[in-house]
């Protein structure tokens, strides 16, 4: 069953001895950010396995707490799992690790090499470079351009859905028809946001014209653990306008 609720801590409001002792307690603490897409992966992750973990609220950039890269992660990023004080990095990874320890491995099809190598495929192929590039572009001229490298991108992860996965279309709206994967856990995150910012700042719906991926986006959306950990579209405008208007 997903989870119900997230537990989510400030993690600035921990001491230096409070955050010490995550390391050692033996329990699961995933420091993330609300706003980060790659965070989500984990967080979106860990609701639909109802991991028994803690959530601690990380600001980005130049907000993020000199003490997280001391005692954490040296990477600079989000999301980041102490898991009974094993270290683990990178939001993939960390999706991954969990739903190995909590799920039996389902998202990722651990049990099936043909259809993780599928779900891989699509996670594969999606690159996020193209909708920040958008985003940020302040060249009216350079809009058409842009705005066809995301729809170039989009095709081909629609042929996925549509030609590599087509023994799954009559099963259901996912790329492996009924059964969400990890294709979806790793690239709806992105959908979700720059569905909203780029159509609020950029008159550009990414959606329009991929029947497959906006079927497979919508149930994602729409389900209890997805919309457990993601806020409104207007957390993510205002989020995402130092990208658009610099």
């Amino acid at each position: 069953m997903p989870a119900q609720q997230l537990t989510t801590v400030a993690y600035t409001s921990l001491s230096d001895a409070d955050l010490d002792a995550l390391k050692t307690d033996g329990k699961v603490h995933l420091f993330n950010n609300i706003g980060c897409p790659f965070g989500h992966r984990a967080l979106w992750t860990a609701a639909e396995v109802d991991a028994p973990l803690t959530v601690y609220e990380i600001g980005l950039y130049a907000e993020m707490p000199p003490s997280y890269v001391e005692k954490f992660n040296r990477y600079h990023t989000v999301p980041f799992l102490v898991h009974e004080g094993y270290p683990v990095y990178e939001s993939a990874i960390v999706a991954q690790f969990l739903d190995a320890k909590y799920n039996g491995g389902k998202l990722h099809n651990r049990d099936s090499p043909e259809r993780a190598a599928l779900a891989q495929l699509a996670q594969a192929k999606f690159e996020a470079g193209p909708f920040y590039a958008l985003l940020r572009n302040q060249d009216p001229a350079k809009k058409d351009e842009l705005e066809a490298k995301i729809e170039a991108a989009l095709g081909d992860l629609e042929k996925i859905y549509r030609d590599h996965a087509a023994d799954f279309r009559a099963d259901g709206p996912y790329l492996l028809g009924a059964d969400l994967s990890s294709a979806e856990i790793n690239i709806v995150p992105f959908l979700f946001r720059f569905k909203h910012v780029l159509s609020h700042y950029r008159d550009f719906d990414i959606t329009k014209g991929f029947p497959l991926l906006t079927a497979a986006y919508e149930a994602a959306i729409a389900r209890p653990a997805f919309k457990l950990t993601v806020r409104d579209p207007e957390y993510y405008i205002n989020a995402y306008a130092k990208y658009a208007n610099p």
